[in-house]
């Protein structure tokens, strides 16, 4: 019953894609664009290694931080971001990493602290933080260059109760990726006013424009900043719920209470598949980066095709953000039209934040040939508007 929910459930805003999923029921024409689970199958490695630890044995309980192995292969791998990790007490793995960034929150949130959230950015960062009785304060993303972000817009939004600063690069949805100048203006930040910095950087190894970089590389921000991770879109390992955070000794040691308590741990084949995955070969990584690539370019150009249609192609990550503000005054009724009359679904950018008006979010998760498909729909309905 209702009645026996906590407040905090009560007022949880509904994940947008089980919205999503609800219009899609009885839809059998449909092509779906809204979710980023790539098509692509996980590497046999992978596959096997999991088979292999479940054959033999590994289905029982492991340390609360996750294997050993495992730690030793992610502290080896966040040094190609020149992020030197220890392994004994700076890693947590998790089931995914939105459990990682549950963790993360829930072990520094007091209520009424406020956490500085990009505007537009993922769906769950807002609700995770008002469900913990935090406050979520949105800072709007510089339109006009690329969403990046405005280190005066940012500061405006400061306030004495303001105990962290999320991050996302390449940023969901925008495909905005900080470079080292934006960084750099963002650490000074946190610094002058003591802010956490968490850092999802799950889309890393998928940037089209310059190159990845971390914020724990920059002088005097390891120590202040907690990194996402997670194996879901490098390795095509969504469903296997994979992920970890890299964060200072004195916060791991708290957190491992927390997931202690919840999770406990996360299953170990699983586990044992994310040690093959980093010890393998990194060319299923590359062809799938290649792909992407090669989707994003082919759909930009279709889009800006159109005329009113805008889309600048992403500096990273696999999702393309197109202006259509010309064709109506609510990216939701855009969204149901497209839907409605020809099939198609794309994400509606307010399901990002308030600055995501006037702008669709599509996955680009789906083989070539049904992405030109769903550019002849795109064209025809914006055609009829």
């Amino acid at each position: 019953m209702k009645s026996w929910a906590s407040e905090s459930l009560r007022s949880m805003e509904p994940n947008p894609f089980g919205t999503i999923r609800q219009k899609l029921q009885g839809r059998t024409d449909v092509i779906n664009l809204s979710s980023g689970d790539p098509e692509f199958p996980t590497p046999p490695l992978i596959v096997e290694a999991a088979y292999e630890a479940m054959k033999g044995g590994e289905t029982h309980y492991t340390m609360t931080s996750g294997i050993s192995e495992l730690r030793v292969e992610i502290s080896k791998y966040y040094k190609k971001f020149h992020v030197d990790v220890d392994p004994e007490d700076e890693i947590i793995v998790t089931p995914g990493s939105q459990e990682a960034l549950y963790l993360t929150l829930a072990s520094i949130l007091n209520p009424g602290d406020e956490v500085l959230v990009p505007n537009p950015s993922y769906t769950v960062y807002s609700s995770i933080i008002n469900y913990l009785k935090g406050k979520s304060t949105l800072f709007d993303l510089d339109r006009e260059h690329n969403f990046h972000i405005n280190p005066d817009k940012l500061r405006e939004k400061i306030t004495d109760k303001t105990k962290a600063l999320l991050l996302c690069s390449p940023n969901n949805p925008t495909g905005t990726v900080l470079n080292k100048l934006d960084l750099e203006a963002i650490s000074h930040i946190a610094e002058e006013y003591d802010l956490l910095v968490i850092s999802d950087e799950i889309y890393s190894e998928f940037i089209w424009q310059g190159k990845h970089k971390s914020i724990a590389s920059i002088p005097g921000m390891k120590e202040r900043t907690v990194i996402i991770v997670s194996f879901s879109k490098t390795f095509a390992m969504t469903g296997w719920r994979l992920g970890y955070l890299v964060a200072n000794r004195e916060l791991t040691s708290m957190m491992l209470d927390l997931q202690s308590n919840m999770v406990l741990c996360p299953a170990a084949f699983v586990q044992r598949a994310g040690v093959a995955a980093l010890q393998g070969s990194w060319k299923p990584v590359k062809e799938m980066a290649q792909t992407y690539k090669e989707r994003i370019n082919y759909v930009t150009k279709r889009l800006v095709e159109n005329e009113g249609v805008f889309c600048a192609k992403p500096e990273g990550a696999f999702y393309v953000w197109a202006n259509i503000s010309k064709f109506s005054s609510s990216s939701e009724v855009f969204c149901d039209g497209l839907l409605a009359k020809k099939g198609l679904v794309a994400v509606a950018g307010t399901y990002f934040g308030s600055a995501g008006e006037g702008y669709i979010r599509l996955a680009l998760v789906k083989p070539m040939n049904v992405l030109v498909e769903a550019m002849d729909r795109i064209e025809t309905y914006v055609k009829s508007l």
